[in-house]
């Protein structure tokens, strides 16, 4: 299976840019899955909403993936794309964490504020937007034993602002979530060692 999707209909549905991205994403390489600790990503829009599954590897143990997933306030030292993690409050199994950064794919970009509630109740991370660049961000990540390592489950909706739906496709949300994931399962790999 190759992780790398074209979306045939952004041109129509966005407003600028994409004749430049659609030829962008053609000249970025697509990895096969056994290369990558992404096994499957799929991201598909519909009814104004992008909808990401994703189902991930790490050989790492559970405990060791949970404690990289959960570092927010260390994530902009190995997250690409984010400049800036903090924890504001944590309150029980909830923690409330503001990022900033810019998502990037070829020569489109946009910069990025979220302020997110995520609920850590192990096995599952669920992730929503309070406030921040986008109408809507939900996601849910759920991490399980996978023989000596961890299996990843992620799932995400984004409804985009009017800012970010002028760069935001299939293509660069399949570009910036293996990116981002790709990035952090390393970080597991590297605390492994």
């Amino acid at each position: 299976m190759r992780i790398c999707r074209t979306n045939r209909d952004a041109v129509s549905r966005n407003r600028w840019g994409f004749a430049m991205l659609a030829a962008l994403v053609l000249a970025f390489p697509c990895h096969a899955a056994g290369d990558s600790p992404i096994k499957s990503i799929t991201v598909k829009y519909e009814g104004g909403t992008y909808i990401t599954d994703m189902v991930m590897s790490a050989a790492v143990p559970v405990p060791l993936a949970w404690e990289v997933l959960t570092d927010f306030d260390q994530m902009a030292k190995f997250v690409p794309n984010v400049a800036e993690s903090r924890i504001l409050k944590k309150e029980g199994d909830s923690v409330t964490v503001e990022q900033k950064g810019q998502a990037k794919f070829g020569a489109a970009s946009f910069p990025y504020v979220t302020e997110r509630l995520l609920v850590l109740n192990k096995p599952t991370i669920k992730s929503t937007q309070t406030k921040g660049s986008m109408k809507r961000v939900e996601s849910l990540m759920k991490v399980d034993v996978d023989g000596e390592g961890t299996k990843l489950t992620y799932h995400s909706e984004i409804v985009p602002s009017f800012l970010a739906s002028t760069v935001m496709s299939e293509a660069f949300l399949t570009h910036e979530f293996t990116e981002q994931f790709t990035a952090i399962i390393s970080e597991m790999t590297k605390r492994k060692k």
